[in-house]
């Protein structure tokens, strides 16, 4: 096929073409779109097509712009051909005389055009590079580093240039924020060198570059940098220069333009800049929801303020810019009337972005857009390269001196009346490790602003979640519209209902007149069931949050409380229904919402039920409570093997013992993740210069996650925090049990279960709080103070944990009913499992810990509750649930180890029954495929009702028995290593088996809890 398609390309004297003809038949009555997914029938065409684009580099370009162009290639022509003529026809029989043929025109059956956007369509799906731009990336990512390498290289000596560079950074701070450093501008330098050619490519008739006042100081820079360039590299890079002018030059069109430069944003920053992805939350916004917040914006300021966006007067910021999408849709969308357009331009429209290469795009989307539409090209001067947040700090340095347009800009923005802030601010909370050295900036106006509002009124302990980029962005934006105008924001949705934001709910209901909410759901942070329910992320990948569409409205001399009006998406929708659902709507006015009047909590979703709060606190039940063991480095503190623990720790110690003997600094301290993973207190700990050592004895038992025992480095110096749990487990040989409760979080469903030894702080994925049996206290070597009674256990002495205070309130509340302390933890434990406390206090334990109501049978919910924890105490021991496939044979001895050992891949569930597929199921949940060699039948559905938080049970079991290799420092955990270690080759799959007869058993208990029916009168 190559060979032939080649000879028609060949050039011969004389020949100006070659022709390749490709009969396409469409059967009869079959859709363009539907007929061409058959590859078999059409397999030649592709075939074809594929060897011309190996053949020539142009093709490979032209096929991957066709869905970018208006116009057509003329290297492909597509004919339609829709009968015969001129006698030229098709012999039919003819059905009077079947003997006899006739000639007939046979019409095609669908348009011709629809044919050909149909074949166009199926060109670039079977020939295209589908993800073309994305490759281009990880070129430009080398590219990237090679540019850095070299800048570096050129500064690295005294001079001129390095002289010049010093009072670039320093412009550079002036127009963005203080902590720019150094390596931060020359990536900066290095994304304007990629990127020039890029936009010379794509806007070569415009002055875009020439134009631009940031552009023009990136060139002068680079200008100094240059005379001393080394020629050699300029070459090399010249020529993946080529390669891009060849591949963008041929977009004909500005919506392909500005496509082409919104994918490699996208592309390009995720893959050559992942950490400033990962810093600034950036995420592009789908136009549906653009367009919705721009109508629903101008369709607010009409009904309240009676102006519109078209307004002289009316100035429209869009502080995050990005890409300029906000800017752009707004130019195109008829909101502006025609004969505003040029003046709204000029002098009505502003922009700030902070990321350079954003800033550009954005720049040549907004001028080219308006140059569609009005015919001249006109620099956009609405536009600022700078931060938001910064630029309103008391006292921001400014630059006069580097870049002093793009100043001039700014102080003249700063002077208006903002009437109307637009956009999807960014997302990020902060980094997620101390090795990523990526961690956010700091505002104090900004974040003094927040503390003195949100944070002062916040009923929450760690209030850190209130600093995320998203809400500085609304406080933000409060300050910046001052007494009168409109936010519209999209942003993360947690705000909505977290319990660290009941103080903001709280202070958006006062300084704002309305609240219009659009949620959008899409909160993956949740599993299982409510996970599903939560339905597509809007942002795709972007974002694994809940995303909302907010319009805040502020009047001046507003009295009271805001009204709330809410719309909820609806539940298991697609990314795409989504979207679909917001264009449909358009605007706020195309919604059907809920007017919700928040409650004195500060409460908008969910509110909580009036009788909790008269409940006895579970803290007061307990005399002491502690978070579970926060290590900040799991994969070195806990693992299956006890050796791995101490072989991974020693090597932890030993680096972090060489750098301190070296004189390093938190600065300077070793990145490599595979010898050592800091945190705040470690680097803390180096910067003093304190010594640390591994010592054997703090590897001890804890329990993981529900049903998963594993062994941990348990030590203060290592890990990040410990709370309270040195009191409740102070060695291996001082026993406790106790409960794992769900703490309050609005994603997490409710959990509880005891374990009897050291609990993880993030046991359910979510954190859970323990509250011990016993506590313990060291006694004095005097013994003169020791006014406790108890056992004395390896100098600690053991406490009674239950206090003298919840002992006396049961016993009044329960008058002539005999109650001991013991009674009392049964009881909280029983009545915690309550299907019918759950439900009914759903929205409370979302937001506050459990309170402790008085049933009116006080002896079943106690006596339930010591059924469940001989059950769950004992799980290892329960006789296993009798599985079809649980009584294979090993081959015996060492090799049963192997035999029964799980693999690098989860357990999987059975494949869906075709009835079960009718019911919407995904797999048949009966069925578990241990391993390659096992597979268990015959579990019951009743199993899988006993939940811990968002698994059950036995998915707790899935989701941690299976060999898990960590990324950054290469640690394996293995669960076959806990086997050998408690000398039982069959412990896991026997341990499946086991938490089905739990599951079943803890279900029976339940179900037999008779009603709450509490009583007020204790």
């Amino acid at each position: 096929m190559v060979q032939s398609v080649g000879r028609v390309m060949r050039k011969a004297p004389g020949k100006e073409l070659g022709y390749i003809v490709l009969p396409v038949v469409v059967p009869s009555g079959v859709a363009p779109e539907e007929a061409l997914r058959d590859n078999e029938r059409y397999k030649v065409v592709w075939q074809v097509l594929q060897a011309l684009r190996s053949h020539d580099d142009r093709f490979h370009a032209m096929v991957n712009q066709i869905e970018l162009n208006k116009r057509k290639p003329d290297t492909i022509e597509i004919v339609s051909i829709t009968g015969p003529t001129d006698g030229d026809g098709v012999a039919v029989p003819d059905p009077d005389q079947p003997g006899q043929k006739s000639t007939e025109q046979l019409l095609m059956e669908f348009p011709a055009d629809e044919f050909r956007d149909a074949m166009y369509a199926r060109i670039v799906a079977k020939v295209g590079e589908r993800r073309y731009w994305e490759s281009w990336a990880k070129d430009v990512a080398d590219i990237a580093a090679a540019h850095v390498t070299r800048i570096k290289g050129l500064l690295a000596t005294p001079g001129p240039a390095a002289t010049e560079f010093e009072h670039f950074v320093a412009g550079l701070r002036g127009n963005l924020n203080d902590s720019i450093t150094d390596d931060a501008a020359i990536d900066m330098l290095a994304q304007h060198l990629i990127t020039r050619p890029v936009f010379e490519a794509l806007f070569a008739h415009s002055s875009f570059l020439a134009g631009n006042p940031v552009a023009r100081t990136m060139e002068n820079m680079l200008v100094v940098l240059d005379a001393h360039a080394v020629g050699a590299e300029n070459e090399t890079l010249e020529g993946f220069y080529d390669t891009v002018r060849k591949r963008v030059a041929g977009v004909d069109n500005a919506a392909g333009k500005q496509r082409v430069l919104v994918e490699l944003y996208d592309k390009f920053f995720a893959t050559a800049f992942p950490k400033t992805v990962s810093k600034l939350g950036i995420v592009y916004t789908p136009v549906e929801i653009v367009d919705f917040i721009l109508r629903s914006a101008d369709e607010v300021l009409r009904a309240e303020f009676g102006q519109g966006l078209t307004d002289e007067g009316v100035h429209v910021l869009d502080p995050f810019t990005g890409t300029g999408t906000f800017l752009v849709r707004l130019l195109q969308s008829g909101l502006i009337e025609p004969h505003d357009l040029a003046r709204k331009y000029a002098n009505e429209l502003h922009a700030n972005e902070i990321l350079l290469l954003a800033y550009y795009i954005a720049a040549a989307n907004i001028e080219t857009t308006f140059e569609e539409l009005e015919g001249t090209p006109q620099p956009f001067p609405g536009l600022v390269l700078t931060d938001s947040f910064q630029s309103w700090e008391d006292g921001d340095q400014q630059d006069i001196s580097v870049m002093p347009e793009n100043n001039e800009r700014l102080e003249r923005q700063k002077k208006l009346p903002i009437q109307v802030i637009v956009g999807n601010p960014p997302y990020s909370a902060g980094q997620d490790s101390a090795n990523d050295d990526n961690a956010n900036e700091k505002y104090p106006t900004l974040d003094a602003a927040i503390r003195d509002t949100y944070a002062a009124r916040s009923t929450a302990t760690n209030k850190n979640s209130l600093y995320d980029s998203y809400i500085r962005a609304i406080k933000w934006a409060t300050l910046r519209i001052q007494d009168r105008g409109i936010v519209a924001f999209v942003t993360n949705g947690g705000f909505l209902d977290s319990n660290t934001a009941d103080g903001m709910r709280k202070t958006l209901a006062e300084e704002f007149s309305a609240i219009h909410v659009f949620n959008l759901r899409g909160n993956q942070r949740t599993a299982g069931e409510q996970s599903r329910r939560e339905g597509g992320k809007v942002f795709g990948a972007g974002s694994r949050a809940t995303v909302a569409i907010t319009v805040l409205v502020k009047k001046r001399g507003q009295a009271g409380s805001a009204t709330v009006h809410y719309t909820d998406v609806g539940d298991y929708l697609t990314r795409e229904q989504k979207l679909a659902h917001v264009a449909e709507a358009e605007t706020l006015g195309g919604l059907a919402p809920v007017v919700i009047a928040p409650n004195d909590h500060g409460d908008w979703l969910g509110q909580r039920a009036d009788d909790f709060v008269s409940f006895l606190p579970i803290e007061s039940v307990f005399a002491v409570q502690s978070g579970g063991l926060k290590t900040n480095r799991d994969t070195w503190c806990y693992s299956f093997g006890r050796e791995s623990v101490a072989e991974n720790m020693t090597r932890l110690v030993a680096t972090y013992e060489t750098d301190r003997a070296r004189g390093a600094t938190a600065a300077t301290a070793t990145t490599d993740g595979s010898l050592i993973s800091w945190n705040r207190g470690l680097l803390a700990d180096l910067d003093r210069g304190r010594p640390r050592e591994f010592k054997g004895e703090r590897v001890q038992l804890a329990v993981y996650r529900p049903f998963t025992k594993a062994n941990v480095y348990f030590d203060r110096a290592l890990n990040d925090m410990v709370y309270r749990l040195p009191t409740l487990f102070p060695g291996s040989t001082h026993v406790n049990r106790g409960l794992v409760v769900v703490a309050p979080r609005i994603e997490a469903a409710p959990g509880v279960v005891m374990v009897d030894q050291l609990p993880d702080l993030s046991f359910y994925s979510y954190t859970g709080q323990f509250f011990a049996r016993w506590h313990y206290e060291k006694v004095d070597d005097a013994g003169m103070f020791d006014v406790h009674e108890g056992d004395v256990v390896d100098g600690y002495r053991q406490i009674d944990n239950i206090t003298d205070e919840a002992l006396a309130a049961f016993t009044a509340a329960y008058q002539g009913e005999a109650i001991s302390k013991n009674d009392i933890f049964d009881y909280v434990y029983g009545l915690l499992h309550s299907s019918e406390y759950r439900e009914t206090y759903a929205a409370d334990l979302k937001k506050m810990l459990p309170r402790i109501p008085f049933a009116a049978d006080f002896r079943a919910f106690a006596d339930a509750g010591r059924q469940l924890a001989e059950v769950h105490l004992g799980y290892e021991t329960v006789k296993p649930y009798p599985l079809e496939g649980l009584d294979v044979s090993g081959p015996g001895g060492e090799a049963n180890y192997g035999f029964f050992a799980v693999g690098n891949k989860k357990m999987s569930f059975g494949k869906p029954t075709a009835e079960q597929k009718t019911e919407g199921l995904r797999s048949d949940k009966s069925v578990i495929h241990y391993n390659d060699r096992i597979t268990l039948r015959g579990i019951p559905e009743e199993a899988y009702r006993y939940t811990l938080g968002s698994r059950s049970a036995i998915e707790w079991i899935i989701d941690r028995y299976w060999v898990k290799t960590d990324k950054a420092s290469g640690i394996v955990n293995d669960p076959n290593d806990w086997s050998r270690e408690v000398g039982d080759p069959r412990y896991i799959v026997d341990l499946l088996a086991r938490i089905v007869t739990v599951s079943l058993e803890t279900i029976k208990v339940v179900d037999s809890l008779p009603p709450l029916d509490t009583r007020h009168d204790g």
